[in-house]
């Protein structure tokens, strides 16, 4: 294994489902009555690169406020640290986001993230949005590695099937948007080292291969 390749919304920051935690509240907030629909098919068209951000909040009545809006996320607690120790241990981190890149460059620089991760794939400037094969391979083909050498980490066990589908491991992370019964998974930053590690010493054969079971994360200490 050479790339830990995070997903940002529900994994590196708090909140997954994005839209009804975060975009939807804060529109609300500022007075946009639009319908629920024309803003998640907005957001939708501003993630694959249709709008730009500014078209965006226009097209809900409101001025440009990417800034503004950026300060509603949170960081997922231990996330610089679970960086740093994956860089230690040798593992490039990456990040593969269903998101605009304005947002995304707010967002990394404003938690120090861009310092930690060097290869940002983004889904506006990929024209395509997990999960649709197509942005995970446009990664493989930017990261020129083989697919069994990376490991994906996502909240949504949907976005993990495209990622087994091509070779790379696989490793669900809980948060608000994973669903009931998720199965094996991991639920916080150190729990998900300990995993990538496990996952490590058992060698470029273990697991997440295609038909293969999502790795059985160790217990948490106590």
């Amino acid at each position: 294994m050479k790339v830990v390749l995070f997903d940002a919304m529900g994994v590196l920051y708090r909140y997954g489902n994005v839209q009804g935690r975060v975009l939807i509240p804060y529109l609300r907030a500022q007075g946009c009555g639009a319908p629920e629909e024309e803003i998640r098919a907005a957001y939708r068209a501003a993630t694959l690169g249709r709008l730009t951000t500014e078209e965006f909040w226009s097209a809900l009545g409101l001025a440009a406020r990417d800034e503004h809006y950026c300060r509603e996320h949170a960081l997922t607690e231990g996330t610089r640290e679970a960086l740093d120790a994956l860089a230690g241990d040798g593992l490039e981190p990456a990040c593969l986001s269903n998101d605009t890149a304005a947002w995304s460059a707010i967002l990394r620089r404003r938690f120090g993230l861009d310092r930690r991760i060097r290869r940002w794939f983004i889904s506006s400037d990929l024209g395509a949005r997990k999960p649709d094969p197509a942005p995970y391979r446009a990664v493989l083909d930017a990261l020129r590695l083989p697919a069994g050498e990376v490991l994906f980490v996502d909240d949504r066990p949907a976005n993990l099937a495209p990622a087994r589908s091509l070779g790379m491991r696989t490793l669900l992370f809980r948060s608000d948007d994973t669903g009931p019964e998720p199965g094996p998974s991991v639920g916080t930053m150190p729990e998900l080292v300990a995993a990538v590690r496990a996952m490590s010493s058992r060698g470029p054969g273990w697991p997440g291969r295609q038909g293969e079971k999502p790795v059985e994360p160790p217990p948490p200490a106590v």
